[in-house]
């Protein structure tokens, strides 16, 4: 398949998308592809649509020959699902005219169509459990989210049920600071966390006044179902989703920012558990 071939492709998957969740509303699509999105997050926008139309049921993907280096092979006739790799091309721009010899050379990003499998299109070795904090979770969990939201110099504080209840919310966040019920459970404090913590990352001073609510709580709503997914955590997303109106936001950016800013605050978590349970070897060998 060609490169242009495929695009097109994308572009018609990312029209539905788009479709089911801008004009009819459909919010259990929208869920699922941010179910997909929690396992595929450091993708780009275009290879997880690819991923997640061409194999919706996929969970681990990865090259005919990356997949031999982890001691598993692609079972036979398994269909490849076609994904844009990257590729630097070197055009010479200019000659010199006495020696023939290349004055300047400019290296240009092209990207062209390589193929993976899922895990489940493969047989071989067993993979180690890639994911600790998902099996953890609990207080391990929430403290790496805590440590990444200070990391970021937002303050945090948990504070008593009178001091928010007259704004009818579990958490607050403005400028820097974040703000959240203290009676919350471990896992309803993850979340509310991820959510406000998502409002301090996608929506500065700018975006809070030309934003719509809406769209504002959706986007946070929705990169805090993420994230929650991605770790394991069942929840119940008040989603919001249902109130995307293509008339108040470019759906494809609002999707994209979703999910990079999920990104950012999944690898934060990992980063900061990593940190942690680094200092702790340390400390016990000491």
């Amino acid at each position: 398949m060609k490169a242009n071939e495929l695009k097109e492709i994308c572009e018609n998957h990312v029209a539905d998308l788009i479709t089911a969740i801008a004009e009819t509303k459909n919010e259990q699509r929208f869920l699922d592809y941010l179910d997909f999105c929690s396992m595929f997050h450091r993708y780009s926008f275009r290879n997880r649509i690819l991923i997640w139309c061409y194999k919706p049921d996929a969970t681990l993907v990865a090259g005919f020959r990356a997949w031999q280096k982890m001691g598993r092979q692609v079972k036979k006739g398994a269909s490849g699902i076609p994904i844009f790799a990257p590729m630097t091309i070197k055009k010479q721009t200019e000659l010199d005219e006495e020696t023939e010899d290349d004055l300047d050379d400019k290296n240009f990003l092209r990207f062209k169509v390589v193929y993976v499998f899922d895990v489940s299109q493969t047989e071989g070795d067993s993979l180690p459990d890639l994911d600790t904090l998902a099996v953890c979770g609990g207080t391990r969990l929430l403290g790496a989210l805590e440590n990444f939201t200070k990391a970021q110099g937002i303050g945090l504080t948990y504070m008593s049920d009178k001091s928010l209840d007259f704004l009818n919310a579990a958490g607050v966040s403005a400028r820097g600071r974040i703000q959240i019920k203290s009676s919350l459970n471990e896992s309803q404090r993850f979340y509310v966390l991820s959510h406000e913590l998502a409002h301090e990352l996608l929506h500065d001073l700018q975006a809070r006044r030309t934003l719509s609510t809406k769209v504002k709580e959706l986007e946070a709503d929705a990169t805090a179902y993420v994230v929650s997914r991605h770790f394991g955590l069942q929840t119940q997303s008040s989603v919001y989703l249902a109130l995307y109106r293509v008339e108040e936001v470019d759906v494809k950016e609002s999707l994209d920012r979703i999910v990079s800013t999920a990104s950012k605050i999944i690898c934060g978590v990992h980063e900061m558990d990593q940190a942690h349970s680094t200092n702790k070897t340390v400390k016990e060998a000491a």
